[in-house]
């Protein structure tokens, strides 16, 4: 029988094509993440905010383990992510400015911890994004120098498989790459195990009650006005964010030594705000405040009884600052305290899966 060119050249074009379309296992085996999905919260909880642009994979997260830790990633190779937020301190610091390649900063370093349900981030709110914040710091604090570090990476077959595999094809590594997958290890840097959580109001001791009592009344601790948002995954109210919380007397906004949210809106009706940190595993994150100046969670509340200082934009929630704050007593402020105390998670500081890869 004869076959005509035309068909002929028909059935072979059909044959290379088919063969074109077989996948090799052991190679697209390399492009496909397996997906992470975090752990389930209760309902009383503030639910997560997923991240369409980032979604989150186990190698992902392992990657951007690694990347947290890696030291590498510095211009001089001296710091990483992980030199600044430490895991024993929820992973803040216990010096009172964070330090980069050239010396101390201005600002202390904030823990990391249940940031998914964050809008905006740093002490002056500047990114809206945890892979912008994972951008900012790397540049800001250790001199990113991605084309320095582009061929370690390409250099490492365990970078190598996990960039394709977190972030599929093209498996190019690329700059926005490595601040996703960190932004996807610091997603998984959930805190939802401390006394309160497991019991909430029912399991609080006489004292601690008290001291939540304490916590909530307008005219003793008055916390709960920035501390507290009903889902009690942050303490921190959604709907305020940013305060001057009466640190500094001014008369004027310029003289704001350090402006916070200011510098960023450049809005003098944001002069001397500073994003309001949760309250969350307070034991291991001081000092306190934006800039350190608190050593104990006792100076903090002593500040806010008794040492409240007035400026253009203070916020006026707080609402006893003419008369210098509540002016607890000694018991008040030793009941806040034993309240506040069941807002620690031990688990957390100690969770092996956020530890150093390297070690």
């Amino acid at each position: 029988m004869r076959v005509s060119k035309r068909k002929m050249a028909i059935a072979l074009g059909l044959i290379i094509s088919l063969n074109q379309c077989k996948v090799d296992p052991k190679v697209d085996g390399l492009y496909s993440g397996t997906p992470y999905t975090l752990p389930k919260l209760s309902k009383k909880y503030r639910p997560y905010v997923e991240d369409a642009t980032n979604p989150m994979t186990q190698e992902g997260v392992q990657l951007g383990r690694m990347l947290f830790y890696d030291k590498n990633l510095s211009v001089d190779g001296s710091i990483s992510c992980a030199t600044c937020h430490k895991q024993q301190f929820a992973f803040g610091d216990s010096s009172e400015l964070s330090v980069n390649i050239v010396g101390p900063t201005k600002r202390n370093t904030p823990p990391l911890m249940n940031l998914s349900m964050n809008k905006r981030f740093f002490w002056d709110g500047r990114v809206s994004s945890l892979a912008d914040a994972s951008a900012d710091a790397l540049k800001g604090e250790q001199h990113f120098d991605f084309n320095k570090s582009l061929d370690q990476f390409r250099a490492n077959a365990t970078y190598v498989s996990l960039f394709r595999k977190a972030f599929g094809k093209p498996d190019d590594i690329t700059e926005e790459k490595v601040h996703k997958a960190i932004a996807q290890f610091i997603r998984i840097m959930v805190s939802v195990n401390a006394q309160f959580d497991k019991t909430y109001t029912a399991g609080l001791t006489a004292q601690e009650k008290n001291g939540l009592l304490i916590f909530n009344d307008n005219y003793k601790g008055d916390c709960f006005h920035c501390h507290a948002d009903g889902p009690y995954l942050t303490f921190v109210n959604q709907d305020v964010t940013f305060a001057n919380n009466a640190l500094d007397s001014i008369n004027d906004v310029n003289d704001f030594k350090d402006k916070g949210l200011g510098d960023f809106t450049k809005l003098n009706k944001d002069f001397g705000k500073f994003k309001i940190p949760t309250i969350r595993n307070w034991m291991y994150t001081a000092p306190y405040m934006h800039d350190g100046r608190f050593k104990t969670i006792e100076e903090v509340i002593d500040h806010y009884s008794d040492h409240l200082q007035l400026s253009p934009t203070v916020d006026p929630l707080m609402q006893l600052l003419n008369q210098g704050g509540s002016h607890m007593s000694a018991s008040d402020k030793s009941d806040l305290i034993a309240f506040l105390k069941t807002l620690n998670d031990a688990s957390f500081v100690n969770d092996t899966s956020f530890a150093n890869p390297f070690k």
